[in-house]
Order: C-alpha cells, then sequence, then structure tokens
C-alpha cells in the first residue's frame, strides 16, 4: 500500500486549534502592547508640554499656566492673554490623578507648583512630577 504524503482531516484541525489558540494568545498581548505604548507616549508628551511651560515663563518673564481637565481628557497651556496651546491625551488614556487645583503654574523665575500627573492606561500607570524649582521629570 502507498500512502499520499498529506495530512489527516484529525491533524488538520488539530493545528488550526493550536494556530488559533497562539493567535488569540498573540492578540491580547498586542493589545496591552498598545496601551502601553500609548501611555509611554501621553507621558513624554506631557513632560515636554510642562517643560515648554515653563521655558515660556522664564523666556518671557511672565507666568504660564497648564491646566488639566480630566473629564475632557485634555490640558492647555495658558499664559496672561489665554490659551497657548491644547492638547488631547491618546484613545485609552486618562488622568488618574490630578494636582490639587488641577493646574501647574511656573514662574517668571521658573519655579512652580509641586505637582503629580497620574496617567493611566487599563492596569498601567505613568507619573510626571514638577518639583518646586519647575524640573518636571517622569520616571
Amino acid at each position: 500500500m502507498h500512502r499520499s504524503g498529506g495530512f489527516t482531516l484529525l491533524e488538520t484541525l488539530v493545528g488550526l486549534a493550536l494556530a488559533t489558540t497562539v493567535a488569540a494568545m498573540g492578540g491580547v498581548r498586542l493589545t496591552e502592547l498598545l496601551a502601553t505604548a500609548r501611555l509611554a507616549t501621553a507621558a513624554r508628551t506631557l513632560a515636554t508640554t510642562l517643560r515648554l511651560a515653563r521655558g515660556r515663563a522664564l523666556a518671557t518673564g511672565t507666568s504660564v499656566e497648564t491646566r488639566f481637565d480630566a473629564p475632557g481628557h485634555t490640558y492647555e497651556l495658558r499664559d496672561g492673554g489665554g490659551a497657548i496651546e491644547v492638547h488631547g491625551l491618546p484613545r485609552g488614556v486618562l488622568f488618574a490623578a490630578l494636582p490639587a487645583r488641577s493646574r501647574i503654574v511656573f514662574g517668571a523665575l521658573g519655579t512652580a507648583d509641586n505637582g503629580t500627573i497620574t496617567l493611566a492606561a487599563g492596569s498601567r500607570s505613568r507619573n510626571v512630577v514638577v518639583n518646586q524649582r519647575g524640573r518636571v521629570r517622569f520616571p
């Protein structure tokens, strides 16, 4: 008897089930990976915006404020004349914790209100910290 070199129906179904399981596990990991990437990008962008606000305060000799709108998922830079820039958080990222007044003000000498802004996406979170000297970091 001569047998052909193909696969049996049972072998094909087992292989298909295994491939489906691996693909589903990869899809879950991909979703987590995308959320982590969005969170890291949002934290970097927020830190850069806060550094920009400090730089503008130093350059113009006036105070510059960053206001946070948790329900709207946005934050904006403001000086005496009004809004300078408005930024939105990426989809899936939200403000988990904000300073007491939902703002950070940079003075003309670069000093600032202490504040920690916590961004969250899923089960992960990132902090952006501003100290009294106006230094911005995100550990």
